[in-house]
Parts: C-alpha cells; structure tokens; sequence
C-alpha cells in the first residue's frame, strides 16, 4: 500500500467502480490458499457442480471447508491487515464480510460469459435494484491462484443505470444475447499475486480464454443475515476468533 496513494485509489474506485493492486499478495500466502481451496472447492462441486456452472461459494462453510485449520486461515486472511487496510479506503464506515467465491470455467463449451449486475439476481424489480445499489455496496477483493485472463466491465455503471445498449444487452432484449460487445467495454487481466478490487453493481461479465482459479472475497457495508448464516455455516463459530480483533468484520443481523 506504501506504493500507491490512498487518494488516488479511492477516486478511481468512486468513479471507475475498479482498482488493481499489482503484486500485492505474497505467492507464498498464494500456495497455501490454492491448497485449502482446491479441497473446498472440491467438495463444493461434489455436492452443486453443473457444466454451466462458473463458480462456487460459500467455500468457508464446514461443508466444503472440513478442516478446522484450513477455516481458520482462511478466516485470517479474510480478517488480515493487508485486505481491511484497502477496506478502509474502499468504504467509509464499518466493513462486513458477506461471503467467498471461487471462479473457474464452466465444463460446457456452449456456455458464453455474460453481461450482468450481481444484484439482478436477488429477484426485485430494476427500480428497487437502482435504489439498492446507491446505497448498499458490495465489493470483490479478487485474489488470482491462476493466470486470469480478466474480466470485462463498463467503467463507471456501478454509480448509474444502463444505457439503452447495456440494458437490452445484458437482460437479452430486442433480439440481443448477453455475451455481445458493449460500447466502453475494458478487460482487466489479472496474475497471481495481483488484488483486484471491483464493485458488483458493475455491468461486468467474465473471460473463459485460459484457465482460471480466481478467489473472491465480498465485503459490504451491510451485514449478512443470520438466518444465511445459520443454512451454510461459512462464518467463524463461538470458539474461532474468540481474540480476534477484526472480529466485527463477521458481524451479523
């Protein structure tokens, strides 16, 4: 973080909805995440894999997660310095962690990336999901184990709605499919070792060209819901982080 100025990443997130922190996890934390979560990841398509899937979640839960210490390195790393430093620039009062994902390929050759709002598929109208977004933020700190090949945003639509071209496009109407080019299209690429940052009320979709292994953590200004918690079990329990400092981070409602 000494390298980057604080300013200048929390503009960039504001107007753009990205940032990309190069080099900034050390590969030997790199190695120990990819070996906890190849195992969670295993289990979780043991259990919910389809060949159109093109990623998992919940990984911290005692369901895909099974080692008492592989949760709780994860757990720290969620919780470590080196993430809630960037948090702090990212939002301006408390920090929540929601949930993790791991993004990979889908099995079926026929299964294109596709333009969309994570919260387009939280089932409320688009006028309620507009709303949604102006105040309840959701941000992915994505860690490459893989070579990503990156994804593609429009810089700029996690603050406004779509444009007529965006909409059409990402919701497939009037003859559109959602994979289609968008005007002010970017790819961010991404390495081991490199963070991204990004808002998941952009208009973003994924890139399927080289595998990939990507680990995402979602932070929010909310906190998840207990009832959530309670079905997949991914928060630490009453004897993991008992002196755990950032233990509001696991906060819940």
């Amino acid at each position: 973080m000494n390298e980057v100025i604080p300013s200048k990443v929390k503009s960039q997130l504001e107007t753009l909805g990205y940032y990309l922190f190069p080099n900034y996890i050390p590969m030997d934390t790199l190695r120990i995440l990819k070996d906890i979560l190849l195992r969670s990841n295993a289990e979780w398509c043991k259990e919910l894999n389809h060949p159109k899937n093109v990623n998992s979640a919940y990984l911290t839960s005692t369901k895909f997660t099974k080692d008492k210490k592989d949760r709780e390195t994860l757990f720290q790393f969620i919780a470590s310095d080196a993430l809630l430093e960037i948090g702090k620039i990212v939002f301006d009062g408390p920090m929540y962690f929601l949930n993790t994902q791991i993004f990979f390929n889908p099995e079926d050759p026929n299964k294109l990336p596709y333009w969309h709002r994570d919260i387009q598929y939280m089932g409320i109208p688009e006028e309620k999901q507009f709303e949604r977004i102006q105040k309840d933020f959701v941000w992915h700190f994505r860690i490459p184990l893989e070579k990503d090949p990156g994804i593609w945003m429009v810089p700029g639509t996690q603050k406004r709605w779509d444009t007529e071209e965006e909409r059409n496009i990402r919701l497939e109407l009037e003859g559109k499919k959602n994979h289609e080019d968008l005007s002010n299209q970017i790819l961010i690429p991404h390495n081991p070792g490199d963070l991204l940052v990004f808002s998941a009320h952009l208009v973003h979709k994924g890139n399927y060209d080289t595998n990939r292994f990507s680990f995402d953590i979602l932070y929010t200004n909310f906190p998840e819901k207990k009832e959530t918690a309670d079905h997949w079990n991914h928060f630490p329990n009453n004897n993991e982080f008992k002196t755990q400092e950032n233990h509001s981070l696991f906060h819940l409602v």
